[in-house]
């Protein structure tokens, strides 16, 4: 219900979970939302895109040595 009427945006590292998440939403809320968008390509190709960050703000945790990404940092903070 909270959703309802409103587009949704979705957002992941690398954008795969995004794909079925998106996917999902839609065959569940169809035309009761107003849209369902997704960051193509994750987080990780959105900082690849802007170096210097874009609109992103703070990190992205991931899952691997790397822990946490952002922007002017996407090799992480992991060690």
């Amino acid at each position: 219900q909270k959703l309802e009427g409103k587009r949704v945006m979705m957002f992941c590292t690398g954008g795969i979970r995004c794909e079925r998440a998106s996917a999902y939403l839609n065959s569940k809320m169809g035309s009761d939302v107003d849209g369902v968008y997704q960051l193509q390509g994750g987080v990780e190709r959105y900082l690849q895109a802007f170096p210097e960050g874009g609109f992103w703000r703070g990190k992205n945790f991931v899952f691997d040595k790397r822990e946490a990404i952002g922007a002017g940092n996407i090799n992480g903070d992991g060690g």
